[in-house]
């Protein structure tokens, strides 16, 4: 019951009682001033029965008050269970992840290094099993923070291709391991650039594409993106498209009374039939909290045996009118990159620092570095790593946001100096204020490396490094486990340009010539191969 309601309720009753006590006052009244003895009777019973009403209502006001507080406590404890336990994920989960990036990482350096192809096969399966774990992770974390209403989007321009090729990319392998065939319908008319949260809309389609993939043991899953554009409102620049994803497969199918189970945490359909399928039971009611969150909702129709369909429809902003093209063409161009690593850049003249409280961290970073040419200082700590950035100079420094003591975001703090927070410009004060607050000179600022770009690297969830990491103070961030193509798009971008030395491309495709397809890989390239011939035939 709200506040406003009870205490109106109470006037009510405060009324009711002064009326009745008024009509006592005039009987008593009466009764003296006539002397009739049945005047006095009603008088005393009514004042008896007055008394009677209020001391019920006093017990029983009291009683609801006592249960209100119960509940208000109740809600309370609730609440700072479900932040504790949401707090404990994350830092489990950031515990688990260091050495499961630390593994992806010298994975991705035998994939990069190594042309033995029984040896890269075994990688390639490290690789697959270590972001299915990552996933799972994930999965955990999302449900935490949903629980404790921590979950939210972050909305900024991003590209439609890398959201579905990326999706394509992670899913696909797993569905050709499995014989199935996964066909990717776009339209080619989708706008391109978009403003939405791009990894919750990655997360949904990946949920949902691994959860077709899993209940389907033959016969083909079919994803599809179309979109239909909305009226401008009158007064307003603003372009809107109804974006539309579409997943549908040959799978068990779900029978009609176990359709609503499909969102309970942890609950698992037909359990006889799918002993042997892992899973957290988490995926299908993370993608409804998120599409809750964006306005939408998941739909489902299911013929048990034959397969479902699974569609959602979403609002998102346009941010440039170029279309998305040839999904598959594209694709077809990109699925070497996304499996071979060739270095298309060096940079001797740079110099770059790296902080982070692991040992394999920092070897892993040194390492997917190496063949750069780069000079790589490592510090394992903000303590060390503040020291070096007051000696020398640097083009880049990377900056784990959890380590004990002075974390990440201490660090840049105290490295930039009197920082604005919220700035998104890199401008900063003078650092005057700031070594006036700091007066000794182990806490002063740091001018030599104020203005040097900061990358944060976090093993943590998106959501909390995305909100929160250009209020640090930084200017950009890696997840981990980082991959090179990821940190060499970085290290193009915030090097100056006249240090870098890009490499000619006879010799990049030279480098790539000489590295083995793995299994999974020819199996891609042949699939790839047949829909091309079959494009041309029709």
């Amino acid at each position: 019951m709200k506040i406003g309601n009870i205490l109106s309720a109470h006037r009510v009753k405060f009324i009711i009682y002064v009326f009745l006590m008024l009509i006592s006052l005039f009987l008593g009244g009466v009764a003296i001033a006539y002397r009739w003895e049945i005047l006095w009777v009603l008088f005393f019973t009514l004042l008896f029965a007055l008394f009677l009403v209020l001391a019920g209502y006093v017990y029983m006001s009291s009683q609801r008050d006592s249960a209100y507080d119960v509940l208000r406590k109740q809600k309370e404890s609730d609440e700072e269970e479900a932040r504790r336990r949401m707090e404990y994920f994350a830092n489990m989960s950031h515990e688990i992840r260091t050495p499961i990036n630390a593994i992806l990482g010298y994975d991705e350096l035998i994939l990069r290094e190594y042309n033995d192809p029984a040896l890269r096969q075994y990688a390639y399966n490290i690789r697959s099993a270590g972001n299915t774990l990552l996933s799972l992770i994930n999965d955990s974390l999302d449900y935490s923070r949903i629980e404790a209403g921590k979950m939210e989007l972050f909305i900024a321009e991003y590209d439609v291709g890398t959201v579905i090729e990326d999706m394509m990319s992670l899913i696909r392998p797993r569905a050709l391991a499995k014989g199935l065939d996964l066909k990717g319908f776009v339209n080619e008319n989708i706008p391109r650039r978009l403003y939405g949260d791009a990894d919750r809309l990655k997360q949904c389609i990946a949920n949902l594409l691994t959860n077709s993939v899993k209940y389907t043991d033959e016969g083909e899953i079919d994803f599809s993106m179309d979109f239909e554009a909305l009226p401008v409102n009158p007064g307003s620049d603003n372009e809107e498209i109804l974006l539309k994803v579409a997943i549908r497969d040959t799978g068990i199918g779900i029978r009609e009374e176990d359709l609503q189970k499909l969102y309970k945490p942890f609950e698992r359909i037909e359990e006889d039939k799918i002993k042997n399928i892992e899973g957290s039971g988490l995926g299908l009611s993370i993608v409804r909290q998120i599409l809750s969150l964006m306005d939408s909702e998941l739909k489902v129709e299911s013929i048990y045996g034959e397969g479902s369909n699974f569609h959602f429809s979403i609002k998102q902003r346009v941010a440039g009118r170029e279309p998305v093209g040839d999904f598959e063409k594209s694709y077809a161009r990109n699925v070497a990159d996304k499996n071979h690593f060739a270095i298309s850049f060096t940079a001797p003249e740079a110099r770059v620092l790296v902080v982070d409280d692991a040992e394999l961290n920092l070897a892993v970073m040194e390492g997917l570095l190496n063949g750069t040419g780069i000079q790589v200082d490592s510090a394992l700590s903000a303590t060390t790593g503040l020291e070096l950035a007051e000696k020398n100079d640097y083009d880049v420094i990377f900056v784990d946001l959890r380590m004990p003591g002075i974390n990440g975001g201490e660090m840049i703090r105290k490295l930039r100096g009197d920082y604005e927070p919220g700035h998104d410009k890199g401008k900063y004060n003078s650092g005057k204020k700031y070594r006036k607050k700091y007066n000794s000179d182990k806490d002063a600022a740091i001018i030599k490396n104020r203005e040097t770009p900061c990358i944060a690297l976090t093993a943590g969830a998106l959501q909390e490094t995305r909100s929160d990491y250009k209020k640090l103070g930084f200017t950009d961030y890696l997840l981990k486990p980082v991959a090179f193509k990821e940190l060499e798009m970085i290290l193009q971008k915030y090097i100056p340009a006249d240090k870098i030395k890009r490499m000619s491309v006879k010799d990049i495709m030279t480098k790539k010539k000489d590295v083995p397809l793995l299994d999974t890989e020819e199996k891609l390239s042949e699939a790839l191969t047949i829909l091309a011939q079959r494009e041309r035939v029709n």
